[in-house]
């Protein structure tokens, strides 16, 4: 994995290397739930067709993974189309953000969906898996894939987003309506005081 420090030269390299090709980002905790191996089995896919995609992992290590992370962390394609970050600043994800072109949202099983928040924050494009808690939170400002644990499905979804990336015709979410943390506290709040 990149070990990315205070240097800017580092981060420097690490941006323009994500600027070189169109760049998916996936943000959060690596535990098996969260679709990590799957998504990196279909750039798999993707780079033996010789489709120029950059993979980046933003995330600390979970609970059973240990399998995942030694394939990640020995990847032929790391550093060079797929990027491992571990623990990095706030200022260099959100510089990540700004510099990927989608954000890929595949778990399984999620209980808000921050990550889908933060892309919408930085107008990132969203594909999402097909599950609920992502249409509660993102409705038709992303673009969904089935949801199965089938590298091809999210494969060939990829393959489908970028020809609609191409043309501009591909679901933004730079309107896409959210909460902010503190509002759904109060909103929450609201629910138990009975006031609004």
């Amino acid at each position: 994995n990149i070990s990315v420090t205070d240097t800017n030269a580092d981060e420097t390299n690490l941006l323009n290397s994500l600027s070189d090709n169109t760049t998916f980002l996936m943000v959060g905790t690596i535990e098996p739930r969260k679709g990590h191996a799957q998504t990196l089995e279909s750039f798999e896919m993707l780079w033996k067709r010789n489709i120029d995609v950059n993979l980046v992992i933003v995330g600390k290590k979970g609970w059973m993974v240990d399998d995942f992370i030694q394939k990640l962390t020995t990847h032929p394609e790391l550093n060079k189309h797929l990027f491992f970050l571990e623990a990095i600043s706030d200022d260099l994800l959100n510089k990540i953000y700004a510099s990927s072109d989608a954000l890929i949202a595949a778990s399984q099983a999620e209980g808000f969906g921050l990550p889908l928040i933060e892309a919408a924050q930085h107008k990132l494009p969203i594909i999402a898996r097909d599950i609920p808690v992502f249409h509660e939170v993102a409705s038709s400002y992303a673009y969904y894939f089935k949801d199965t644990q089938n590298p091809a499905d999210l494969f060939s979804a990829i393959q489908d987003w970028l020809k609609l990336y191409e043309t501009k015709s591909h679901p933004l979410s730079d309107d896409m309506p959210y909460l902010l943390w503190e509002q759904n506290a109060k909103e929450l709040l609201s629910i138990f005081t009975g006031t609004l």
